[in-house]
């Protein structure tokens, strides 16, 4: 075996480390966005658990791709090699793919999103209570304190059911946000105490968090992607190289191939002719 081909074989091996590093890293990454997002799955209509999944997947795609090229690295292998170059230059197609859809239809997902997000909200609005023209609430209880049986408080919001309301309650203390575009997009007798800014909030006095959800989902979503969009240039770059090692190493061990048959076949046709 020649010093080049070993070299170059040092080089790939170094490379498919990186690529199975960054195959986990994608994986480790898209399984925190599911386990942050898990909760708000109903109200973004799937489509931040979509793209997690499809992190996971892509992560687990990628370190399989990396196992090949060690493969056919290890054996010296033209047909894995090749492969390995192939399936490169597929997902570096697809990560190319991506990116420009994502550019494309950036605004139409804002708005889907948003549109979402508003939905949602009108569910938990209209689950329980009387419409009037721009408020839904249930008339029968207010924020005022109400001393029952028990002595407890009750409000308007408490008598509301469903798991779009749990979502909202999360949503809200977890990003210290109100509404989808700020606490007017809940009725006053209805707004819940997860917007308010202290444990404390009843009445006149209370304080809630004034800007919307969407708008602080928005922000952390774009601080993610942008992060994940350097991350994904920098692989491609990587994933560019990696293809004309691995189409040199793979012509490299070919030609050494090719040779050897040459001498033996030279040989076999010296011993027939002194025969």
């Amino acid at each position: 075996m020649g010093v080049g081909i070993q070299m170059m074989k040092t080089v790939l091996f170094i490379f498919n480390i990186f690529l199975t590093l960054s195959g986990i890293g994608i994986i480790i990454a898209g399984a925190l966005i599911l386990t942050e997002m898990a909760d708000f799955n109903r109200i973004a209509e799937s489509d931040l658990v979509k793209m997690a999944i499809a992190m996971i997947v892509g992560g687990a795609i990628v370190t399989i791709v990396a196992f090949v090229g060690c493969l056919g690295a290890m054996r010296e292998s033209y047909t894995l090699l090749m492969a390995f170059a192939g399936l490169l230059v597929a997902i570096f197609i697809m990560e190319l793919t991506v990116g420009i859809c994502a550019a494309v239809f950036k605004t139409d997902y804002k708005v889907a999103f948003k549109e979402s997000l508003s939905e949602s909200l009108h569910h938990v609005l209209s689950s329980r209570g009387v419409r009037g023209d721009n408020n839904y609430y249930d008339v029968s209880v207010s924020r005022d304190r109400n001393v029952g049986a028990g002595g407890t408080y009750g409000t308007a919001y408490d008598a509301i059911d469903g798991r779009d309301k749990n979502y909202w309650d999360v949503l809200q203390r977890q990003f210290k946000c109100c509404g989808v575009d700020g606490p007017k997009d809940w009725p006053d007798k209805i707004r819940p105490i997860s917007c308010c800014l202290d444990k404390f909030c009843w009445g006149d006095t209370a304080v809630y968090h004034q800007v919307g959800c969407y708008d602080t989902l928005v922000e952390k979503i774009h601080a993610s992607t942008t992060v994940l969009v350097y991350v994904g240039v920098g692989i491609a770059f990587v994933e560019i190289l990696g293809i004309f090692l691995t189409c040199w190493l793979a012509n490299a061990i070919q030609s050494e191939e090719d040779e050897v048959i040459k001498i033996h076949n030279g040989r076999d046709l010296q011993g027939h002719s002194e025969s």
